[in-house]
């Protein structure tokens, strides 16, 4: 098992992993970073706001793995 770190960037703001996970190799933290990704968006996402930028930059004790990066914008059209 190697330990992971899943460091989080949401435009200029970084939340480092001090913790980390141990996990089986890069696909599972490939997978991993994906659903942290997934579930952290929603709250983050501004309305109104085009161009946000989010990513999960993943590496193990020596240097980085992988990067998971999306851009998105959202925007209310029209209220019920």
């Amino acid at each position: 098992m190697t330990k992971y770190f899943f460091d989080f960037r949401s435009g200029d703001v970084v939340s480092m992993d001090d913790e980390g996970e141990d996990l089986p190799d890069a696909d599972a933290a490939h997978g991993e970073a994906l659903g942290a990704l997934a579930d952290a968006m929603p709250d983050s996402v501004m309305q109104g706001k085009a161009d946000q930028c989010f990513a999960v930059e993943v590496r193990d004790e020596f240097c980085p793995v992988l990067k998971i990066a999306v851009v998105c914008g959202s925007t209310i059209l029209r209220r019920q």
